[in-house]
């Protein structure tokens, strides 16, 4: 990428308006139109632009596996970059031989991995950064409260309610322990209006997991000392991520929970129904997906994994500029 274009990335990783664009990849051709967006998966390779970065520095050499055979069933993946439209991630992949690696019987789940961390990060990401502001919803138990796999049964009635009571609702959840051993669950639910939810959801969960404690739904109606109501509306994208960084950090050395099988630490509820930027696609070379990878690499100063790097930023940018370099290579 030019310096220009570069500079114009770094700069743009405010959260704001998406830049919606149509990439002929046979031609380099890219073309800007507000508010529509038409990205179709492609065949056509992309040339690489020219292999230099910010002040003219050489990028590290490029390594450069081939593409493996197809394997049975498995069909190998070419080499691609893919995204969602208006979101936060940017994903350089150098596509894979088609060979099924791991399998067996899956264990049961003890604990929040890195795999599903990651997938929850992946999933904020996901969202349209113009759609409308999520609600932050907190639901905790009273004295008495069952153990992490059993909370799931309260947690599935819940929602269930939710969903008959307001059909366009969708919403992430995460679970999480408290440092007296209990689980609570923090959800972002999208669709429907604060005020609305203000008034269902303290009596629904307090129905479903209270055990008559009146306490309980004075606490989240945020009735009592020091509490507040367990509905609040988000302000700003930014405090999305900010949900995001404070619940994806927290470990879970909590006594009670080191052997428990609790389940799935999040989940999705109606996900049809979530803001999510338009999913595109689009199959390079190899010698140019390594291209962006190291300008990834660069941007972010953290290494490269060797087959592929996603990087959490304002992706409509950041494909504009690496199309543009494209079209100018190419002239």
């Amino acid at each position: 990428m030019s310096d220009l274009n570069y500079t114009l990335i770094e700069s743009a990783l405010e959260f704001g308006g998406a830049v919606k664009i149509v990439v002929d990849l046979t031609t380099g051709e890219v073309l800007q139109i507000a508010g529509q967006v038409e990205c179709q998966p492609s065949s056509a390779e992309v040339s690489c632009p020219q292999d230099t970065a910010r002040g003219g520095a050489p990028l590290s050499k490029s390594h450069i596996r081939p593409q493996g055979e197809k394997l049975g069933d498995k069909t190998p993946k070419l080499p691609y970059l893919s995204w969602r439209v208006g979101a936060s991630f940017l994903k350089a992949s150098k596509g894979s031989t088609g060979q099924a690696v791991g399998g067996g019987k899956k264990k049961a789940i003890n604990g929040f991995s890195d795999n599903s961390r990651r997938g929850l990060m992946l999933a904020i990401a996901g969202i349209d950064r113009g759609a409308s502001l999520p609600c932050f919803v907190t639901l905790t138990y009273p004295s008495i409260f069952p153990d992490p796999k059993s909370s799931k049964r309260h947690l599935k009635m819940f929602c269930q309610r939710l969903l008959r009571a307001f059909p366009d609702l969708s919403a992430i959840w995460k679970l999480e322990p408290q440092d007296r051993g209990a689980p609570h669950y923090h959800l972002l639910v999208w669709g429907v209006d604060v005020e609305e939810l203000k008034k269902f959801i303290p009596y629904a969960w307090h129905d479903i997991a209270g055990g008559g404690d009146e306490y309980h739904l004075l606490f989240h109606l945020g009735l009592l000392e020091r509490s507040k109501h367990c509905v609040s509306l988000v302000n700003s994208f930014r405090g999305v991520w900010a949900y995001a960084s404070k619940y994806l950090g927290k470990t879970f050395n909590v006594a009670g929970w080191e052997d428990v099988h609790t389940g799935r630490f999040w989940g999705y509820v109606n996900k049809d129904k979530l803001p999510l930027g338009e999913l595109c696609e689009v199959v390079g070379s190899s010698k140019w997906v390594s291209h962006v990878m190291r300008y990834q690499r660069r941007f972010s100063k953290r290494r490269l994994h060797s087959k592929g790097f996603t990087l959490f930023c304002d992706s409509s940018q950041w494909v504009k500029n690496i199309f543009s370099e494209v079209q100018g290579s190419q002239k």
